[in-house]
């Protein structure tokens, strides 16, 4: 879908912004031509005054700004510029565990301890690694994803030498690119892997993050995120080959220009502590799979979820200032007008919020400031939505708390 980003059309009347605290008096010119009293009605944003007149050229009105009522008014005069803008693309790389344990059978064997290492054959007909690799073929051939760039890299290392070494998971199976152009040589590199071997933890998830931080710099109008898809805690390496390492790896990347995300995607038992590694990578917590329950199911709804609060098609690059000025970012306001043109003033998610967290439903700055994020059940309407207009308005104070 295209959002378009128009900027304010001011017909029919004077317009002129009153800054200050509440109820504050503004001087407002009229028209044209004729001439006549200019008379006001004002609103407030955060304590600024709004004075709207209408009337001729010779005359001047008196308006009353009545402030703070915590809404915005789309055509407020304090907002200064605006600009036409586009949804970016977003880019995912998956690096996903082909282990010796995602062998093990869906669902666990009742009355057994659960499968962590590899089981002796023959296996089970359906194991983690049967129901994952259908999900993301499934997910690869979605036409939901179209527009969506995704990659794909496996661990171990079939070199043993080379098993504990990041540079070994740097290079993709297949490269980031376009579904569903990129969907044949992605399921073909799917289709070819067998499970085996020990679990490189931290020296996959920093290959992959490397990865991604490079292509987005080759890419900078892309927003880029890595999936890290495991069954298990890491085992084999040294002693650097932990959780711990990993969030740390994680958080590093999340903080670093451009910003990289990590979603994990936890497919076994026991694996509630991948949450740190989600968390350190600013998504909050892992997406865990039950293999004791509908674990296909299961996948393919994580999947669903980790496109949608990687904000495909609900983030804008924000547009530079006007010539001689500088972007106040708490002077920002965005506002959505439906098919219908009813419009919905969307105000900032409160500081501290992410837009995987439940209560998102707002928009957000990115991490590096350079883009605006529309958050949770906003972002699902948006998409549904291909009529809408977006706006994003500068120069009046940002009104946080959410959609109003």
């Amino acid at each position: 879908m295209r959002l378009r980003l128009f900027a304010p059309v001011l017909v029919g009347f004077g317009i002129a912004a009153a800054c200050g605290g509440n109820n504050d008096t503004s001087k407002v010119s009229g028209g044209s031509a004729a001439s006549g009293n200019g008379t006001g009605n004002g609103s407030g944003v955060g304590g600024n005054g709004l004075i709207l007149g209408s009337g001729g050229s010779a005359a001047s009105g008196n308006g009353t700004g009545e402030g703070g009522d915590g809404t915005f008014d789309p055509d407020a005069a304090c907002a200064t510029s605006s600009a036409n803008g586009e949804p970016i693309p977003v880019d995912l790389y998956f690096m996903v565990d082909i282990t010796g344990s995602m062998d093990c059978p869906v669902p666990d064997v009742a009355g057994k301890a659960a499968c962590e290492v590899q089981p002796n054959p023959p296996f089970s007909k359906t194991t983690r690694w049967t129901v994952e690799s259908a999900a993301l073929s499934a997910f690869v051939s979605d036409p939901t994803n179209a527009g969506l760039g995704m990659g794909i890299n496996f661990f171990p290392s079939t070199n043993q030498n080379t098993i504990c070494d990041a540079a070994t998971y740097v290079k993709p199976a297949a490269e980031i690119a376009a579904l569903p152009g990129a969907a044949a040589a992605l399921n073909m590199v799917i289709g070819a892997q067998t499970p085996g071997g020990n679990t490189p933890t931290e020296p996959s998830l920093n290959g992959a993050l490397q990865h991604a931080a490079a292509w987005a710099k080759m890419n900078p109008t892309h927003r880029v995120a890595v999936v890290y898809s495991t069954d298990g805690y890491p085992e084999g390496c040294d002693a650097t080959n932990t959780i711990a390492a990993a969030a740390a790896d994680a958080a590093a990347a999340f903080k670093a220009t451009p910003s990289i995300p990590t979603y994990v995607l936890g497919v076994g038992p026991n694996l509630a502590n991948l949450n740190s590694i989600a968390m350190s990578g600013g998504t909050t917590k892992a997406f865990l799979i039950d293999t004791s329950q509908d674990a296909a199911t299961q996948l393919s709804a994580a999947l669903a979820s980790i496109r949608t609060t990687a904000v495909v098609g609900c983030t804008y690059t924000i547009p530079p200032p006007p010539a001689g000025q500088a972007l106040d970012p708490n002077k920002v306001n965005v506002t959505y007008t439906n098919p219908k043109g009813v419009v919905t003033n969307v105000l900032q998610d409160p500081a501290g919020t992410s837009c995987t967290d439940p209560s998102a439903m707002g928009w957000e700055y990115s991490p590096d400031g350079t883009q605006i994020n529309l958050c949770g059940s906003l972002c699902t309407s948006i998409k549904a939505d291909p009529g809408g207009n977006l706006k994003v308005l500068f120069g009046c104070a940002t009104v946080v708390g959410g959609v109003k």
